[in-house]
């Protein structure tokens, strides 16, 4: 009877027990949890505090006492794992216990960046990441106590922070330390567009703004202190300033890692019998060709299919790896696909602007680089798989199907004729 370990158990570690289950009716697999609340999904969380999901939304598979019986599991809740020993494949616990595996998948995911800046734990100074995170922060807005909001980060999460706060009427200041908004995925035009908008909806936005620390008022307020000398004062602060990969207890294992657990294409570490997946990982981006970690839902599902498949004796690839990210707030729709940094001035760029659609692309020869638009979130699927085929297939033309449908949502026969290879 062969005998599986997860340690984590996110998006990545269901899949992964769903696969190995599949093929495996007999096996015993351990899932090891730091929490007692099923796989969430943290995209969600935004949404639950927003109010247009009820708090069971969040969890698309479920409670962990649902996920151990429909998949046969032996859940471990609330026992962190400390270490790991690679070479024997040993799981070793908070609580002292060891115990050891035919096969082990790491799926500990990523944590919201807190780095040693003063003030980060005060009262009222929030990350958002996790469903006590949304619970703590949907009680706060719901007490009516709050006026005024800062959030610092401009990034995917602290867009949709941002969209929390105005939906509940709370004057919301936005600041980042980079020169543009979504400084890792928008070319600085697409990103003046969107702060644009969000300044005409009543947002404040600040760029170029380092946070130095935050310092707690007699008035029960806080005020964050920039590296510039700007203050911002509010009743409650936002940190979302980006994730961690969740791999620290990993230092002794002898598992290879950069940012996170370095794996190959069907999800193995250096060490077998050891795999990984999910956004503690760095997979191989087909993009660029070099391990990154892309934490994004898909991903990780994907990743933890391709790991249990593979753990439990099959073969299966995972090919999927590229940047993509799509921003839905307030009403305003922006999608990056490709990676933004790699576009320099020696590309050939394509730009188009009407009243609903803004789109930017790069491109070098026949090489795709990358695409903002803003106001066609439905086209997010179609563009992206354009994108991989450009990369996988090069010399193949985009299909009829997806020019008929870029066409038919008003996308000019120009763009198109950009992303032709030929």
């Amino acid at each position: 009877m062969n005998k599986y370990a997860i340690v984590g158990f996110g998006c990545a570690g269901y899949h992964a027990a769903e696969k190995i289950r599949s093929r495996d009716q007999e096996a015993v697999i351990d899932v090891y949890s730091d929490t007692d609340i099923g796989p969430y999904n943290p995209m969600l969380t935004t949404y639950f505090v927003k109010g247009s999901l009820p708090y069971e939304g969040m969890f698309p598979f479920g409670s962990l006492e649902e996920c151990e019986k429909k998949l046969n599991l032996h859940i471990k809740k609330e026992c962190p794992v400390t270490a790991v020993d690679g070479e024997n494949r040993m799981i070793c616990c908070a609580d002292g216990t060891k115990e050891q595996y035919d096969r082990i998948l790491l799926s500990t995911g990523a944590s919201a960046l807190k780095p040693p800046i003063p003030g980060l734990s005060l009262p009222g100074v929030f990350t958002m990441r996790t469903a006590e995170d949304a619970v703590r922060l949907k009680e706060r807005i719901a007490s009516g106590k709050l006026k005024t909001a800062l959030v610092i980060g401009a990034s995917w999460v602290g867009i949709k922070v941002v969209e929390d706060f105005v939906e509940a009427k709370v004057a919301t200041t936005l600041v980042d330390g980079a020169p543009w908004m979504f400084y890792v995925a928008a070319f600085e035009e697409t990103a003046r567009r969107a702060k644009e908008d969000l300044e005409k909806k009543g947002v404040r936005v600040s760029l170029c703004q380092m946070l130095d620390h935050i310092e707690a008022n007699a008035d029960g307020t806080l005020t964050a202190f920039m590296k510039s000398g700007d203050t911002f004062t509010a009743d409650t602060i936002g940190v979302c300033i980006g994730v961690r990969t969740n791999t620290g207890f990993l230092k002794d294992s002898g598992i290879a890692m950069n940012r996170g657990i370095l794996v190959n294409s069907r999800m193995q570490t250096n060490l077998p019998g050891i795999y990984a997946a999910g956004d503690c990982v760095e997979a191989k981006d087909i993009q660029s060709g070099q391990p990154k970690n892309i934490g994004v839902w898909y991903n990780a599902g994907r990743q933890g299919e391709v790991a249990g498949e593979n753990m439990a004796g099959g073969f299966m690839e995972f090919d999927a790896n590229i940047l993509v990210n799509l921003a839905h707030y307030l009403d305003y729709d922006f999608i990056c696909v490709g990676d933004v940094s790699a576009c320099g001035p020696e590309d050939e760029y394509y730009e188009y602007e009407d009243e609903k659609l803004y789109i930017k692309a790069c491109k070098n020869g026949q090489k795709i680089k990358c695409i903002n638009m803003i106001g066609s979130a439905d086209a997010n699927g179609v563009v992206k798989n354009i994108f991989i085929k450009t990369i996988e297939t090069p010399e193949a033309e985009i299909d009829v199907k997806s020019v008929c449908y870029l066409l038919t949502n008003g996308f000019p026969e120009a763009f198109i004729s950009f992303l032709r290879r030929k």
